[in-house]
């Protein structure tokens, strides 16, 4: 029944009390009949139906039952369990018998008639004349209760309320199969009601570490199962909240870091143009150089932080038009070939169409080009001088692969893990040398996530970096 409904469940139970006190009804009722048909219990008229047979003796027997050497004859016929007897001569004096208390006071005057005592319990007084040559020489006076009573005697206070069980019976088993089933629907509501108050109590106390474990396709089953979703989904929203929190935490404490250097060595620089009493004209311009660097890494910062923001916004998404990726990668290409040069390092733009239609595709070619803007540039940020920096496609009819090598320093075994991790920047220090937040492998991260594609990091053979992102294709 654990998969029943509690509506069903007690239809079901309140039936069972019924049709079960039904039963134990008519079996007390049929076990009544079986004792009474047998004589051991007997019914109200069992002991005045074989008065007749009494008499009968008496009247065979005549004045031998006024001889009181006849008393145990005469009681071997007469059930002393129920009969009490008085016998009395013809002067109504008292010969002999066996009774707790006189059953007539004596002398007795000789009768026929039998008469009934109604004062209580109803019993009969019977009289049965002894007469002998016409004429009445003594009396046999009997007593009995016209109740039912059993065989032995001493369970006569049984028998003596079985007709109030009888009439009671129905309502004391509909009462003991009522608290039989209550109790067993008390046990099955106790073991999820209990794990629901604690539940609640803990969550009263800030405490989500639990589980609700009870597994149940009735209405309690149900609302367990969402207790436990909504405990795990608050669970799951104060944990985002908490990593939210050390999040804006790590931020704050990332941004105050990363523009304390530039701005530290910016007023270094304006101080020492400001006391300087001469002007050299080459210091000038080496601090006015290095005035407007880190005033270009500030800027970019707070550009990334502003993609940041807008990534990590719950309703961003991408937005898709028609674009020649042949044509985007070329001019891509170009501009990074521009910043190659600048460092003096090698680029190369390397592109394999395998589609056998040149179609348009739909891309957010925003969103591409922060992606390989973000791993260009990582890659020119550790690639020295003289080094090699390569950008590979592959497209084929439904993904677009993209791979950057580079022959820098290449990733450690912790960078791997952690590359794409917020403010991650391969050190515990933040490294003054190279200058960077560690948010733009995040950022190319969650814009590859936001594309449904796929990203990978790992070390070039030759030596170095390589990253690769894999893009679904969308056809127009």
């Amino acid at each position: 029944m654990k998969n029943i409904t509690f509506k069903r469940r007690f239809i079901i139970s309140i039936l069972s009390v019924l049709i079960l006190s039904m039963l134990f009804t008519f079996a007390g009722i049929y076990i009544d009949l079986k004792l009474t048909e047998k004589n051991i219990i007997l019914r109200s008229n069992y002991y005045e139906s074989i008065v007749p047979d009494i008499e009968k003796y008496i009247s065979e027997n005549k004045d031998r039952v006024l001889n009181k050497n006849f008393k145990g004859n005469l009681e071997k016929i007469i059930p002393l369990q129920g009969i009490e007897y008085e016998v009395v001569d013809s002067r109504g004096e008292l010969l002999y018998g066996y009774f707790k208390e006189s059953i007539v006071k004596t002398p007795v005057k000789l009768r026929k008639e039998p008469e009934i005592d109604k004062n209580s319990t109803p019993k009969m007084i019977k009289y049965v004349p002894i007469i002998y040559n016409s004429k009445i020489q003594g009396m046999v006076i009997f007593k009995y209760y016209l109740r039912s009573s059993a065989s032995n005697p001493k369970y006569n206070w049984i028998v003596k309320h079985s007709e109030n069980i009888m009439l009671l019976s129905p309502f004391i088993y509909i009462t003991i199969f009522t608290a039989i089933f209550a109790s067993r629907l008390n046990k099955k509501l106790k073991i999820p009601l209990k794990q629901l108050m604690d539940g609640a109590e803990k969550i009263k106390n800030k405490d989500l570490d639990f589980t609700i474990d009870y597994s149940s396709k009735d209405e309690l089953g149900r609302l367990c199962k969402s207790f436990e979703e909504m405990r795990s989904g608050l669970k799951k929203s104060l944990n985002q909240q908490w990593e939210m929190e050390q999040q804006r935490k790590e931020m704050v404490s990332a941004i105050a870091h990363d523009l304390k250097t530039p701005i530290t060595i910016i007023k270094g620089h304006v101080e020492g143009l400001i006391d300087s009493k001469r002007f050299d004209e080459d210091k000038v311009y080496r601090y006015l150089n290095l005035i407007n660097n880190n005033a270009d890494r500030m800027t970019k910062l707070i550009e990334k932080m502003n993609v940041l923001t807008k990534i990590e916004k719950s309703d961003f998404t991408l937005k898709y038009k028609k674009c020649n990726i042949i044509e985007f990668m070329n001019e891509k290409s170009f501009d990074y070939n521009i910043l190659a040069e600048d460092k003096k390092i090698s680029f190369k733009c390397i592109i394999n169409d395998e589609r056998t239609s040149k179609a348009l595709v739909s891309m957010d070619c925003y969103a591409l080009s922060e992606v390989l803007d973000n791993l260009i540039s990582n890659s020119l940020r550790f690639t020295k001088e003289g080094g090699n920096i390569e950008l590979n496609l592959n497209l084929t009819e439904e993904k677009m692969f993209f791979c950057v090598l580079d022959t820098g320093c290449g990733f450690s075994k912790k960078d791997i893990a952690n590359i794409f991790k917020k403010f991650y920047q391969g050190d515990e220090s933040r490294s003054k040398e190279k200058g960077h937040s560690g948010l733009g492998l995040y950022i190319v991260k969650a814009l590859v996530d936001k594309f449904n594609g796929k990203i990978e990091a790992e070390n070039n053979e030759k030596g170095g970096a390589k990253v690769k992102v894999e893009l679904e294709i969308i056809n127009i």
